[in-house]
């Protein structure tokens, strides 16, 4: 039983190290180079799904060896724990790294987005459109090949800079035209 706690302690110290420097440590590894890896999950090889796998092996492997008295039932419930709390650390490690990008989308992922029309867009002049993409509301300049009063639904169908696009009403998408949802 002293080994199961003495994995699991492993994985609870490994599991702090993660919080304090686990960028650091994930590179230290060499956890980070699994990331083109498309086979498996690669924040489930992180410093946290290691420590999460190490974790629920070592302390749920003590509680089976405690219950039951035997070895091979106490081996299989902490590798079925371990593996299950290694997956979640992994999968929340994920999540928090995609919640915490601060990056803005580039103006060419916006092709195929809906937006507003804010301000009139004269034929083959310019006006304004917001749109509401990746967590970001985007005002950008805009071009159609119409005139499009404010209050508009449009979409967009190209980029002509960093900060303008071109426009068409999505009334002229018609029935197989792309979805998509307009959150002002």
């Amino acid at each position: 039983m002293t080994v199961f706690f003495v994995i699991g302690g492993v994985g609870i110290a490994l599991l702090l190290l993660a919080l304090l420097i686990g960028d650091v440590l994930d590179g230290a590894l060499g956890l980070d180079g699994l990331e083109g890896f498309n086979a498996l999950d690669a924040d489930v090889f992180s410093t946290a799904g290691i420590a999460g796998l190490l974790g629920g092996f070592g302390f749920a492997g003590a509680i089976g060896l405690e219950l039951t008295g035997l070895m091979p039932v106490a081996i299989v419930l902490g590798l079925v724990v371990g593996a299950l709390l290694g997956w979640g650390a992994g999968k929340l490690t994920a999540l928090l790294r995609r919640q915490g990008s601060d990056v803005a989308p580039s103006t060419a992922s916006l092709i195929g987005a809906e937006a507003l029309v804010i301000t009139a867009i004269p034929e083959n002049g310019y006006g304004q459109i917001r749109l509401r993409y990746g967590g970001h509301t985007h005002t950008l300049n805009a071009k159609g090949p119409v005139e499009l009063d404010a209050g508009t639904r449009v979409w967009i169908s190209g980029v002509l800079s960093a900060t303008s696009v071109e426009v068409r009403p999505v009334d002229a998408l018609g029935s197989a035209g792309q979805p998509g949802v307009l959150d002002m």
